[in-house]
């Protein structure tokens, strides 16, 4: 036979490495093979299948209870947010009152400074006069010796109502009481009174003051100059009082505002005696009579009734 020729045992050991998986790829054939077992074994798990149930899954009063939850889980919401709403409709309201207080604080002020006004211009107006009626009785005197001179000067101290606009503006008025609201917009409508009533009496007084245009020399004034100016001068007079009425009556009605014109001070403007030195005169009387007849003294009850003047 044949002998069978010797291996080295360098190529055997060669042999076995080369046919030998190494480490790693034992970890990844093993791997594989897991996940080979575990699909097979998810292939054949029976599917669960989900039945609808023989019965009613709750009663009617489990049913009930459940809507009732959900009624009572509603109502909390709303009324959740309705409380919400209403601590914002509180603090908006709050917010602008402070602002309306400060604003009316600096109408007061404004209102002080107004009757003062009022006073010196009075005195100027009737300076006026009183120099216009000089003049008419002796025409053509020299500037320097009459008895004072035409002065002409008028200051206008504005109310405000900023905060009042935006309030309104925004709807707050809307949630704040009636009767709140009745007295800011009567505040209000009076300071706006006043305040047109002093731009009234600035532009009749551009009217008497127009000479100055062409001459302002007095003594240059012919005669009938000299009556128009004092037409236009106690026509400026009359508006004025008009504006002292206003801030009389703010007065009366608003009693946190300053004092301000007296109705004493109105009838000196107008040269008009005390109601008692009136009713002295047999003429007044007789004729306050024939007024009365007519129905003076229902309508004189019903205005100072309802505060109207």
């Amino acid at each position: 036979m044949p002998e069978t020729p010797e291996i080295p045992k360098e190529l055997l050991l060669a042999d076995v490495a080369e046919t030998t998986p190494s480490l790693s790829e034992c970890g990844a054939l093993k791997i594989a093979a897991m996940e080979e077992v575990a699909e097979i074994a998810k292939e054949d798990e029976p599917m669960i299948e989900v039945h609808a149930p023989h019965e009613a899954v709750h009663s009617w009063k489990d049913a009930f209870i459940h809507i009732a939850i959900i009624v009572v889980g509603l109502l909390i919401a709303v009324g959740l947010e309705q409380t919400v709403e209403w601590v914002h409709h509180r603090q908006e309201v709050a917010k602008v009152r402070v602002e309306l207080r400060a604003e009316r604080e600096t109408n007061k002020e404004t209102f002080k400074r107004e009757t003062a006004n009022w006073r010196w211009e009075t005195a100027e107006l009737e300076n006026n006069l009183m120099v216009l009626a000089y003049l008419q009785q002796h025409p053509g005197t020299p500037d320097e010796k009459l008895p004072g001179t035409l002065f002409w000067a008028r200051y206008n101290s504005d109310s405000s109502q900023a905060a009042w606009d935006a309030a309104t503006s925004s709807g707050v008025t809307s949630l704040m009481p009636r009767e709140e609201i009745a007295q800011y917009e009567r505040n209000y409508d009076k300071l706006k009174w006043i305040h047109e009533s002093n731009l009234i009496v600035w532009d009749a007084m551009n009217d008497a003051m127009r000479y100055e245009l062409t001459d302002g020399r007095l003594s240059h004034l012919s005669p009938a100059q000299i009556n128009e100016i004092t037409t236009l001068t106690q026509i400026a007079l009359t508006k004025h009082w008009l504006e002292g009425v206003a801030l009389e009556n703010t007065a009366q009605e608003f009693k946190d505002f300053p004092a301000s014109i007296t109705s004493d001070e109105l009838d000196q403007v107008r040269h008009r005696p005390s109601w008692v030195e009136e009713m002295q005169n047999p003429a007044f009387a007789l004729t306050i009579s024939r007024i009365r007849a007519a129905g003076y003294g229902v309508a004189a009850s019903s205005a100072a009734a309802t505060g109207k003047k």
